[in-house]
């Protein structure tokens, strides 16, 4: 009777140590991730030009891009390209201020939540840094529609449609989304986590 009681006792113990470990590892799995987020966070440079949408022009690349033949028709295209990077060296300028606001603002904030390990505050405070670039985002994006009304004037259809697209490539450049891509990644792992739990679970 003795032995009986003491395998079923055993038996207990082995089981509830099993569980108690899979919910450690659980737990330390869920903190690692946890952590890589945070730490792509941390890896992303503060760059408030990028954040502005602040982006210059090659000539030749894009006389070459858009392949464009006639004389006349380049000499406008670089006017009009060199007058862009022109007014958008004197946005620089005249807002470094502001930049180096917002990029001390934000090394702060960020160094506080590393400090804390307290991350969840952080979508916020990016928030108030784009708020305080509005004026300049605004300022970018009218020398933006200029440029490209002067392409839409002298360029043909078809080559309109590959600077609109060219532009847009350059522009995602500024802001890679490399964080966002791995935090769907480990979303689908988890989702996937789930489903083979509640399939273990149907099984008894």
């Amino acid at each position: 009777m003795k032995s009986i009681i003491n395998y079923i006792l055993l038996t207990f113990l082995f089981t509830f140590t099993t569980v108690l470990f899979s919910q450690q590892r659980g737990n330390k799995g869920s903190s690692l991730q946890q952590k890589g987020q945070n730490s792509q966070m941390m890896i992303q440079a503060i760059n408030p030009e990028n954040m502005a949408k602040i982006i210059m022009y090659d000539t030749d690349e894009i006389i070459k891009k858009l392949r464009i033949k006639n004389d006349d028709k380049k000499a406008v295209i670089i006017r009009a390209i060199s007058k862009h990077n022109n007014k958008i060296n004197e946005i620089k300028t005249f807002n470094y201020e502001t930049f180096d606001k917002v990029k001390s603002f934000l090394s702060k904030k960020r160094n506080e939540a590393a400090l804390t390990h307290d991350f969840s505050n952080m979508k916020e405070f990016q928030l108030q840094a784009n708020e305080m670039l509005t004026p300049i985002r605004s300022k970018i994006i009218l020398q933006k529609n200029t440029l490209n009304a002067t392409f839409e004037k002298e360029l043909s259809e078809k080559q309109y449609k590959t600077w609109l697209k060219y532009q847009q490539t350059e522009l995602k450049k500024l802001n890679p989304k490399a964080p966002e891509n791995q935090q769907s990644k480990n979303s689908q792992k988890s989702k996937g986590s789930g489903q083979k739990r509640g399939m273990g679970r149907s099984s008894y």
